[in-house]
């Protein structure tokens, strides 16, 4: 494993501290299935950020050993699935089986589910997979037959590929999701007050961020029309789509709605002004005023739900 922190991104030392910590604890119980299903999550987010193969063979061999020693547990089958899955073409057939097993052991999780159809469909079981959307469709609120219709408008073949990519989840992306939070929470528990100090370092992060922008900002390169909008895109105008929420929602609700109101009067003459620069070729003040934009879209969404 790369096991260089200081050219991984914030957060790796305690990743690598988390993982050796499991890998102490499964090298000491030979009988661990715990320790070795959480290793092979945590093994997982290694390979989101380093995208090294090894990580996956690494996930995939403490994962046969969970499923030997605990073999009732759904989550260790799927995602010893998942794993195979992202080996490619190799590990197809084992895909398929364990994901298979991991629905049987838990009928009512809909991403085991609807991503043991999808294998099914790109092993060349159509028949199978056919019948097993077709059952499935009530559980998950989908009606069939309206997307049979509307399939048919559009002049698309109604195969099972086509029936789960207009009318379910997507299966891989949503437990990708549902492990890297499952990471975030196995290392919160092997290391107290971890999430604080996390919380902490990213808040001191956007306020660096949020410095260094309000140095770099000049108003007299803003036009005059835009220029009563530089106070705020010189705070608030950042294009880290962690810190701008961040620091946009630490400010109290009037002042988020006279944000949104400054850039609705704003709107016309803002965009005809971004509109004036290449792609790629915006200076400091036009970006902050085009992330000042995002960031009043993103209340306007922050309050609707």
């Amino acid at each position: 494993m790369a096991r260089d922190p200081d050219r991984k991104p914030r957060g790796w030392r305690d990743l690598i501290a988390a993982v050796e910590s499991l890998e102490s604890r499964v090298a000491a119980d030979a009988a661990d299935a715990d320790a070795r299903y959480k290793l092979a999550v945590l093994l997982l987010e290694v390979h989101v950020w380093t995208r090294e193969r090894p990580e996956l063979g690494r996930a995939r061999d403490v994962l046969k050993q969970a499923v030997e020693k605990r073999p009732s547990h759904a989550p260790s089958h799927a995602v010893l699935g998942y794993v195979y899955d992202a080996l490619g073409i190799r590990g197809a057939k084992q895909a398929l089986a364990c994901m298979a097993e991991a629905h049987r052991l838990n009928p009512g999780d809909k991403i085991y589910e609807v991503y043991w159809m999808t294998l099914l469909s790109e092993s060349g079981q159509e028949k199978a997979a056919l019948a097993a959307i077709k059952a499935a469709a009530s559980r998950h609120g989908l009606d069939l037959k309206k997307v049979l219709r509307e399939l048919a408008k559009a002049r698309f073949k109604a195969d099972a590929a086509a029936l789960l990519m207009n009318g379910f989840i997507h299966a891989r992306n949503f437990l990708r999701s549902r492990l890297g939070d499952e990471a975030e929470r196995i290392q919160n528990r092997l290391r107290p007050g971890r999430a604080q100090r996390e919380a902490a370092a990213q808040h001191e992060r956007c306020l660096q961020d949020q410095r260094e922008l309000e140095r770099s900002f000049d108003p007299s390169r803003v036009p005059a029309s835009l220029r009563a909008l530089s106070s705020l895109a010189s705070r608030y105008g950042i294009g880290d789509d962690y810190c701008r929420p961040h620091l946009l929602q630490r400010l109290q609700k009037k002042q988020r709605a006279q944000l949104v109101r400054a850039l609705d009067r704003r709107a016309t003459p803002l965009h005809a002004w971004l509109d004036t620069f290449p792609e790629g070729k915006m200076p400091v003040e036009a970006a902050a005023m085009m992330y000042l934009a995002v960031g009043a879209e993103e209340i306007r969404g922050h309050t609707a739900r």
